[in-house]
């Protein structure tokens, strides 16, 4: 029964019975939510020689380009916890969104900034599984030179931030199972035309 066993939807009978109960590596979300996060922060960038943005003039107004930093992630740390009914917790966390800005006259010169703020939720997250917020998203990211000074300028960003909030532990878990996936012959699509055929023509 269990080599007859393949991925897919269950026959219109019902799946078979498994045949064993593993204990397989897993990471258990113990409980998650999720909130729209609308933000607005304020930054300095120097400009002039030597400086973030040595290129160009700068004006009020000026759309500053912005992005999450290559390579990085939305992430968060836990600053504290209060204990609360049936497991739950009411858990507080420092939100860190980084954000690359791009000089508005050089595409080459950019400046990382970290914006941070916090949330607070009701989870049931046990002691030592430790707040996630990497599967966050950036939704979008506003910015705009709003002040001109000799050698900096402030920049004003709006970003949205889909928060995702996860308690997740690494853990040993017993599952019911069919065995080992045996994986079937590889096959080959048949062979395209060629050359392809022309397409239709109107006359």
């Amino acid at each position: 029964m269990a080599n007859q066993v393949n991925p897919g939807p269950c026959p219109p009978e019902g799946c078979p019975s498994p045949t064993q109960i593993d204990c397989i590596v897993v990471d258990k979300v113990y409980d998650s939510c999720y909130q729209i996060e609308d933000r607005s922060r304020i930054t300095s960038v120097t400009t002039g020689t030597d400086n973030d943005w040595p290129t160009g003039d700068f004006t009020v107004g000026q759309v500053v380009p912005c992005a999450l930093t290559a390579g990085s992630e939305i992430s968060c740390t836990e600053i504290s916890r209060v204990p609360g009914e049936d497991g739950f917790v009411t858990v507080t966390v420092l939100v860190s969104v980084p954000l690359t800005l791009t000089n508005p006259n050089a595409e080459e010169e950019t400046v990382d900034r970290v914006f941070n703020f916090t949330k607070t939720a009701v989870l049931c997250c046990p002691s030592g599984v430790d707040p996630d917020c990497s599967r966050s998203t950036l939704q979008y990211c506003n910015c705009v030179i709003t002040q001109v000074g000799v050698d900096t300028v402030e920049v004003t960003c709006d970003f949205q931030v889909c928060l995702i909030l996860e308690c997740i532990l690494t853990v040993q878990l017993l599952v019911p199972s069919y065995g080992f996936c045996t994986p079937a012959p590889c096959t080959a699509l048949p062979p395209s035309a060629c050359p392809p055929s022309p397409p239709p023509q109107c006359f």
